[in-house]
């Protein structure tokens, strides 16, 4: 190649990099302005749901008069890895993705990181577990929304208990089990407390076990020094038993017929159809779950609140899920896509979202005005305490958190064992 060449090629690069920084530097302000080519379609792929995805972003449009052209494409958290690489290889991937902070490390090299950014004010604009994103090369997604692990509870249960108030720590269960909870003669379940003990029946299982994990202690997954690494087995010097370890004591004594807070078992439907069928007290399920429980059974008498915490909680805490907007290196938009995705991270087009979606804003200035629907309270408040931890794969960590659990509850393992055994696992995915 001649020298002519190179330095035509070192200016096309200039020129790119460029563009690149306008679009950075729009989304280092973090202020609403409109796209500045409203000509270009921007194409999205994500696991949100399509039909709100696109009613948010319709009436966000008419309501402030805006004309840009977006493009949502809906894919499965089960198909979007290869959808996503069959698409880079042929040369027809989308500019931008939204996915759960889940898939962050499996997507690290394929997005632009955002260096421009100043980590303090991301800090000060994002909720907490927003912080997942800041990655020692730059920040790997603006965060859009968090839907936060909830307790859903049925009023009519409680009251007919006469119990006025749902928990508010865990050490309320083993009482509520007594009054709550139903079992025939030979000890079959006929009215639950709450999904507590096992895996396969119980919806959000993963993330209730990571809530509880969570409270007790341990990130479950550390990263430093550029390596991720598990930390089930985890335990601190002032800590008499590993996180985790307490975490399912607790967590396994509700399925175990011996016990008297025994009031679950697998033999039971899954969770949140027994909830709609008004046979289980408490559910615990995502704030993105509350319109389809009013729309399945809209004869429930159903409340929602914050997730229990432990006694003695000097931090409170439940699992969320946290959903961001990531550039692929492969966009032809690049600019475009920058700026309409900062367009659509700020104040007011998260505002409008939160009125569609039943979930919460990652921007803590929006947390702090509130909300006066008491539900997206209980939901902005839950946002405040989400925590979250990088998924190397969601299938095969489901799997290992299954094989956790029910090696304890059916005695294959004790519990210390089984804690060993998963953090292994869990490790060997993480490198």
């Amino acid at each position: 190649m001649d020298q002519s060449q190179d330095k035509f090629k070192l200016v096309l690069t200039g020129v790119f990099i460029f563009f690149i920084l306008i679009g950075l530097i729009a989304f280092s302000t973090f202020k609403s302005s409109s796209p500045t080519n409203t000509s270009v379609n921007v194409s999205v792929w994500g696991t949100v749901d399509k039909t709100s995805f696109d009613n948010y972003i319709n009436k966000y449009k008419q309501d402030k008069n805006l004309q840009f052209q977006l493009t949502y494409s809906y894919k499965s958290l089960d198909t979007i890895d290869s959808q996503l690489v069959e698409a880079i290889a042929t040369g027809k991937a989308p500019d931008a993705i939204l996915i759960p902070h889940t898939l962050e490390k499996r997507y690290l090299d394929k997005v632009f990181m955002l260096t421009s950014i100043p980590t303090r004010d991301f800090i000060n604009t994002y909720v907490q577990e927003a912080e997942l994103y800041i990655q020692p090369s730059g920040i790997f997604a603006i965060p859009f929304f968090i839907d936060p692990l909830v307790m859903y509870w049925n009023r009519d249960m409680f009251s007919n208990a006469s119990i006025a108030l749902p928990p508010y720590k865990w050490t309320e269960f083993p009482f509520l089990a007594g009054r709550l909870s139903k079992s025939d003669d030979n000890a079959n379940v006929i009215k639950g407390l709450a999904p507590l003990g096992e895996f396969r029946n119980v919806n959000n299982a993963k993330a209730l076990l990571s809530t509880l994990i969570m409270q007790a202690g341990s990130p479950i997954v550390s990263f430093q020094n550029g390596v991720y690494s598990s930390s089930l087995d985890y335990k601190s010097s002032s800590d008499i038993l590993p996180p985790t370890v307490s975490a399912l004591q607790f967590f396994t004594d509700y399925s175990n017929p011996k016990k008297s807070v025994y009031s679950w078992n697998r033999s039971l439907p899954m969770s949140k159809l027994s909830f709609l069928s008004e046979d289980l007290a408490i559910y615990f399920g995502f704030a993105s779950e509350f319109g389809d429980i009013r729309e399945k059974n809209s004869n429930l008498n159903f409340d929602v609140a914050t997730m229990p915490q432990t006694l003695d909680a000097q931090t409170r805490t439940t699992y969320g899920e946290l959903y961001g907007f990531s550039v692929l290196k492969g966009s032809q938009n690049a600019v475009a896509t920058f700026n309409l995705l900062s367009l659509l991270a700020g104040a007011d087009s998260i505002a409008t979202l939160v009125q569609v979606m039943d979930v919460a804003p990652a921007r803590r200035d929006l947390i702090s005005l509130g909300s006066a629907d008491p539900i997206k309270t209980v939901f902005f408040n839950s946002a405040l305490i989400s925590k979250g931890w990088i998924d190397p794969d969601s299938r095969r960590t489901d799997r290992i958190f299954q094989d956790m659990i029910e090696n304890i509850t059916t005695g294959r393992t004790d519990i210390r064992e089984s804690v060993s055994n998963a953090s292994l696992e869990l490790n060997s995915l993480l490198q």
